[in-house]
């Protein structure tokens, strides 16, 4: 097991040498939404400050984008990618899927062609994000084939308690876990969300963009 943290701009400024020190190994910045009712994409404000902090004191990061419904996954899918194309990340980047407007099939087929983007341009499959609640009741909804073109993918789960996640259809285990929303570590001021790796150093190259680094 492996301890990381989640950030956004409600983390303010960060003092990343102090996150090191504290043990962190790994850490998910936002990076870009499409807000509610908007169809201009919002890149996050300490987007730049987190993926140069992560980057100097040694910690694995990478960006994410926060998914929504009203705008062609496509769209959202490059305007991510040309976001973070200059980023110096090392650890796939994420889909955090929390809110919807569609559900079943067809925000599975449309969470598909925004992960099918990402993979065309990167040679990865996206970490996907979700809670079991929004996942069995939005993407799976009535039908479990609905969730098929998922196996593989690797998974973030979010679940805050101190119970042992439990299995969602179709991955075979969970790679993160999001336990808290309200850890604090030395070098962030507000409350941060903390998180698990599941495995040890060999297990953790599966995640990275670069598979042998």
């Amino acid at each position: 097991m492996k301890p990381g943290i989640d950030v956004s701009h409600w983390q303010s400024e960060i003092d990343w040498p102090q996150v090191k020190a504290a043990g962190v190994v790994f850490c998910f910045y936002k990076a870009t939404e499409y807000p509610l009712g908007k169809t201009q994409i919002y890149v996050d404000d300490n987007l730049a400050a987190n993926a140069k902090g992560c980057t100097e004191n040694g910690i694995y990061a990478a960006p994410y984008h926060f998914y929504r419904t009203h705008v062609d996954p496509e769209v959202q899918a490059a305007g991510f990618l040309g976001v973070i194309r200059d980023l110096p990340f090392n650890m796939r980047p994420v889909i955090d899927l929390e809110v919807a407007g569609k559900s079943g099939a067809a925000l599975c087929a449309d969470v598909k062609a925004f992960c099918g983007v990402i993979e065309n341009e990167l040679q990865v499959k996206p970490i996907i994000y979700s809670s079991g609640g929004f996942w069995r009741s939005y993407m799976i909804k009535d039908k479990y084939a609905n969730v098929l073109p998922f196996v593989g993918y690797p998974l973030w789960i979010a679940q805050w308690t101190l119970y042992w996640p439990s299995p969602l259809y179709p991955f075979a285990g969970w790679n993160f876990w999001q336990h808290s929303e309200t850890g604090r570590v030395p070098g962030v001021k507000t409350l941060v969300d903390l998180d698990w790796f599941n495995g040890d150093s060999l297990d953790f190259r599966s995640v990275l963009l670069e598979q042998n680094a």
